[in-house]
């Protein structure tokens, strides 16, 4: 089967191979790949700023039907369609792991950077972390259960929205406006921030929900924000683009005592005045990934049509033109694009 590798550092140490199909293990399903989403730990891997283990099949984002069930599985058959979990590996003993927070196992392995992932033909996964997808979500959109299922993480499970809050979104990318979708609807007013070069994307924000958007580049956001808020600032920031202009403008523009959530990965080091949120009194969270009850309430948002996921999906490739759509990816044209193993 063709699948898309990391074998080695840098760029050329990305490889599109023929390897063999993935044997079943009895606790595990075999899935063919319908469509697998280019997310940005993918461009990180990439470029060696994530952690991974080569040679590793990438991709996590994805939807797939069972075509083999090992054993031991119950619960799952043939024909099932499925999105997963990203943590594969874990011990099951840990504190993390008695506490269902399997992100933070220290042995844990994810799909597509410590274990074999979707951008493939097919791959097998333990069917413990398997959920089945509802009837009226279709195949493309459950490929963006687990973007969405990390901003569950962040927006409901780690950080607050309450009703009335002014929310401030850095960052109108896919994640960025799966956020500003969330914090909608859990009651929040919110402000979608970008730069000219996210024209369209600001657009796309105005029409799913946003009260404001803001370009940074072209547009005062201090006084933009001043004037929106009454002059306190926004109660909760949302930093999504991964850029320490941005986490510093969402320090900056929090009300004192705000909420700041960290969502985007940097890849690196950056600044960030801690002095300034101290005397602000600035509560800080964040969110790694996702954990089951992410993805139980993800699944249910989009089985009751609470987030909107199907604009955001601008392009599909096969693995072929895999440069293609991942200079797509870098260059930000649309939001989430999808490789598409099989050419369904």
């Amino acid at each position: 089967m063709k699948a898309l590798l990391k074998v080695r550092e840098g760029l050329e140490g990305v490889e599109l191979l023929d390897i063999a199909e993935p044997d079943v293990k009895p606790h595990e399903v075999k899935v063919k790949i319908h469509a697998a989403g280019i997310c940005g730990t993918d461009i990180h891997i990439i470029h060696d700023e994530f952690s991974y283990k080569p040679p590793v099949v990438m991709g996590h984002e994805y939807s797939g039907t069972i075509v083999e069930v090992g054993t031991n599985v119950t619960g799952l058959q043939i024909g099932d369609r499925i999105v997963s979990l990203t943590a594969a590996v874990t011990c099951r003993a840990c504190y993390y792991c008695r506490s269902g927070l399997y992100m933070l196992c220290k042995k844990r392995l994810s799909i597509g950077s410590g274990v074999n992932g979707a951008f493939a033909e097919y791959m097998a996964i333990p069917a413990e972390i398997a959920f089945k997808i509802p009837d009226n979500v279709s195949m493309d959109e459950a490929v963006l259960t687990e973007p969405l299922a990390c901003m569950v993480r962040c927006v409901i499970e780690r950080g607050t929205v309450k009703a009335g809050d002014y929310v401030l979104v850095s960052g109108p990318g896919t994640i960025g406006l799966l956020t500003m979708q969330l914090a909608k609807a859990s009651g929040g007013n919110v402000i979608v921030t970008g730069t000219s070069h996210d024209k369209e994307r600001l657009k796309l924000a105005s029409e799913l929900g946003a009260i404001a958007t803001i370009m940074v580049d072209k547009e005062d956001v201090h006084e933009k924000v001043a004037a929106l808020t009454g002059e306190m600032g926004v109660d909760v920031a949302f930093e999504c683009a991964g850029a320490a202009a941005s986490a510093n403008s969402c320090l900056h523009l929090l009300k004192k005592t705000g909420l700041y959530v960290q969502v985007g990965l940097y890849g690196k080091k950056i600044e960030f005045d801690l002095d300034l949120a101290l005397t602000k009194e600035i509560n800080m969270t964040n969110g790694f990934a996702s954990e089951p009850t992410s993805w139980e309430r993800a699944l249910r948002m989009l089985e009751n049509k609470q987030v909107n996921v199907a604009p955001l999906i601008s392009m599909k490739w096969p693995l072929d033109e895999w440069r293609r759509a991942i200079e797509s990816v870098e260059n930000k044209e649309g939001f989430k694009v999808l490789f598409v193993p099989n050419g369904d």
